[in-house]
C-alpha cells in the first residue's frame, strides 16, 4: 500500500514538472508509432507555432468557391451523377441542394455554396493541394495548421474566423486522403 502511494506520488510530481516544463501538449501528443503524421509535422514546424488563418478568397476546390451559385458551380463542374434539395430544417431554414460527382460533393444553402468536399486526386484547391499530397507540400503552401487527430487519420484544419469558414485537410500517413472547405450557416 505504501509503494502505490510513494509510486502515485511521485508520477503526480512528475505530471506537475512536465505541465510546469513542456507545457500541457507534451501530456496530450499521441504515441509516435500510432501516428507518424502528427510527428513528421511536429518535426518540421516545432510544437509552438501558431495555426495560420486562411484568405477567404482560398477557399475553393475544382474551381468551385464558397459562396459561388449553385448555378455557377454546375457550369464549372458539368452535369452531377446526383443533384437533391432537401429542407434545411427547424434549425437553419431554406433550402439545402447536394450535387454529387465522382468523389466531390458540393452543398448550397439558398443557392449558394457551403461545403464543398473532395477524395479525388482530379479536384485540387485554388492553391494546388490535391488528394495524395504529402504533408510537406500542405505545410509549404499553407503553413501550420491547427491539429486534430482521430485514430491514424490526422486533420489538419486552416479557419477564416472572418467568416467562418474552413479549409481541412485529412491527412493519413503522410498523405491527403480529403479535403473539405466549409463554412457556418447562418
Amino acid at each position: 500500500m505504501v509503494k502505490l502511494f510513494v509510486t502515485t506520488a511521485v508520477a503526480g510530481i512528475m505530471i506537475n514538472l512536465a505541465i510546469s516544463s513542456l507545457g500541457f501538449a507534451a501530456l496530450v501528443r499521441p504515441i509516435p508509432a500510432m501516428n507518424q503524421t502528427v510527428v513528421a509535422l511536429e518535426r518540421m514546424l516545432g510544437a509552438t507555432q501558431t495555426p495560420a488563418a486562411i484568405d477567404y478568397s482560398r477557399l475553393g476546390i475544382g474551381g468551385v468557391r464558397l459562396g459561388m451559385s449553385v448555378e455557377e458551380a454546375k457550369r464549372k463542374l458539368g452535369k452531377p451523377q446526383r443533384d437533391e434539395t432537401k429542407p434545411g430544417g427547424k434549425a437553419i431554414g431554406g433550402k439545402i441542394r447536394t450535387l454529387t460527382y465522382s468523389k466531390l460533393t458540393v452543398a448550397a444553402w439558398d443557392g449558394k455554396v457551403y461545403l464543398i468536399s473532395t477524395t479525388n486526386p482530379k479536384f485540387v484547391t485554388i492553391d494546388g493541394i490535391k488528394v495524395g499530397d504529402n504533408s510537406k507540400k500542405i505545410v509549404k503552401t499553407y503553413s501550420y495548421g491547427s491539429q486534430s487527430v482521430q485514430g491514424e487519420v490526422t486533420r489538419l484544419t486552416y479557419s477564416n474566423d472572418q467568416k467562418a469558414s474552413n479549409l481541412v485537410l485529412e491527412v493519413k500517413g503522410d498523405r491527403v486522403q480529403k479535403i473539405i472547405i466549409g463554412t457556418q450557416l447562418n
